[in-house]
């Protein structure tokens, strides 16, 4: 067995206007609650939620002062840590999640590799699709918009990813859309995927002229929630082994049980999908 416990976090807005320094402080009170997991992770651009429009891309030179109170906050309760936030690295902006060990060690860092249109005025789009190797195990991120391209989890699939993290601030097009879109990645890949998101607070109805979705939810490889906030802000933790065989029954047809992700690798035609990327690509061009 390998157990490992997830934590993953609703972050709460206020209806009045945050500050950089009440973002940091919120996710510093999130991760001592996580106290106990092996691992938490925050929403996307966490220092930067509900801010006035004028500090909405605000981002130190990475790393800075908010990426040293990360590492403090992680190395105080002994957890690794998924911390996504807007950084500067010289003149380019970046939406990066920095990825921190129970040490408060750097491990390394994801760029959002697919921005959305508004994102690409300001934010460059990463280009690396990174695994870590933590002490449990081999995770990767996704954040927000990436969500939309599902070739970037299966990518992370065969480097060897088991916990694919989906920090993210997205609210729509539905709500219903996302659980679907984030249950997809999860059983698609075979992988255990982990969303943290935005609250208000008192927990509004979709139809309640309110649009954040609350939810932070630990979904397994059969695609079933095993741990989940709700509509309300909060830790949602949950303990999974991640030597467990993931199993189905006579979907690849090579076994009985098939073992889906070895299974699934074993007649993915890789080759061909690579050569008509290529292709497509010499006849698209990208707008922004």
């Amino acid at each position: 067995m390998r157990p490992v416990t997830i934590a993953t976090t609703a972050f709460l807005l206020e209806d009045s206007p945050h500050t950089v320094e009440m973002n940091v402080a919120r996710a510093v009170d999130y991760i001592e609650s996580a106290k106990g997991s092996d691992i938490v992770c925050l929403p996307e651009m966490v220092a930067t939620a509900n801010v006035p429009k004028e500090l909405e891309y605000y981002a130190e030179e990475f790393p800075g002062k908010i990426t040293r109170i990360f590492q403090a906050a992680a190395r105080k309760q002994g957890i690794n840590l998924v911390a996504p936030y807007l950084v500067r690295i010289g003149k380019k902006l970046y939406n990066q999640a920095t990825i921190i060990d129970r040490k408060g060690k750097i491990v390394g860092s994801y760029r959002k590799l697919q921005p959305t249109a508004e994102e690409l005025r300001r934010v460059t789009p990463g280009d690396d699709l990174p695994v870590f190797d933590l002490d449990f195990g081999r995770v990767a991120v996704i954040i927000c918009m990436d969500i939309y391209f599902p070739e970037i989890p299966r990518i992370y699939a065969f480097k060897g990813a088991e916990i694919l993290f989906w920090p993210t601030v997205s609210h729509g097009p539905t709500q219903e859309a996302l659980r679907t879109q984030a249950t997809a990645r999860a059983l698609d890949n075979s992988l255990i995927l982990v969303e943290s998101n935005l609250a208000n607070h008192p927990p509004y109805a979709p139809y309640a002229g309110r649009f954040r979705p609350a939810t932070a939810r630990i979904i397994d490889h059969n695609g079933d929630i095993l741990a989940q906030t709700g509509r309300r802000h909060g830790v949602a933790m949950a303990t999974v082994d991640l030597d467990e065989k993931r199993l189905t029954s006579h979907c690849v047809l090579i076994r009985e049980p098939d073992e889906i992700r070895e299974d699934l690798e074993s007649i993915t035609r890789l080759d061909l999908y690579a050569r008509e990327y290529a292709k497509l690509s010499k006849s698209r061009k990208r707008k922004a």
